[in-house]
């Protein structure tokens, strides 16, 4: 019993703690658009919504603007990947680019996306992701996409990619698919941290009347 009362105390604690630091993985795969029998694209409302995520578009130098409409590829595209990807149209003079952010207004990481170029030269092959920070300022990470464009390529990003308020990346050039995200859990509140050190105490109490009874 007295090995038991001594292991339960840290065991517990390292539950709790870990459970309180883990983090939850979601891939927005935009599989809940519907495939359409015979259109190359279908238009999708703004903001798609998907596992508490928004994905909409802006545009202008300053992306103060609205941005182009989106689009899914539909299998009848030669561009058609395999799997329902999303591009968005472009504003006339203005450009557009996707926004990501969560719902709720939280954090979160950018692990990785999968993208595919329409182009095959060189210069619309350019790809774009910028991170804001929580922290403020912004990061960026630029790729060059094959000239496959029917062939998704996963593009991955560095740790300057944590902590993120929102992201805007290509959306013209290129359809994207497959974005993984990371979410940090919601941390353990002062009650919890409270009932872990009260039930250390009772532990520490039960282990002493043990050793007192054996004396």
């Amino acid at each position: 019993m007295k090995k038991k009362l001594v292991s339960i105390t840290p065991l517990l604690f390292c539950c709790l703690t870990n459970s309180a630091n883990a983090s939850r993985i979601t891939t927005i795969d935009f599989n809940a658009i519907p495939q359409h029998p015979t259109n190359d694209i279908i238009s999708v409302g703004k903001p798609y919504i998907e596992d508490g995520f928004k994905l909409t578009t802006l545009a202008g130098a300053s992306f103060q603007l609205a941005g182009g409409t989106l689009y899914a590829i539909m299998p009848s595209s030669t561009y058609w990947t395999g799997s329902v990807g999303l591009y968005s149209g472009v504003i006339t003079n203005q450009g557009s680019a996707f926004l990501l952010e969560r719902e709720d207004g939280g954090i979160f990481d950018l692990i990785s996306m999968d993208a595919a170029s329409f182009w095959t030269i060189t210069s619309g092959r350019q790809f774009n992701v910028y991170g804001y920070p929580q922290a403020g300022g912004y990061v960026n990470q630029s790729f060059l996409l094959d000239d496959t464009t029917n062939t998704l390529e996963t593009l991955h990003f560095n740790d300057s990619f944590k902590n993120l308020n929102k992201i805007l990346f290509s959306s013209v050039y290129a359809q994207v698919d497959n974005i993984n995200l990371s979410i940090a859990s919601v941390p353990l509140p002062g009650a919890a941290w409270s009932m872990i050190a009260g039930l250390g105490m009772i532990c520490s109490g039960l282990i002493r009347k043990a050793r007192n009874a054996k004396q």
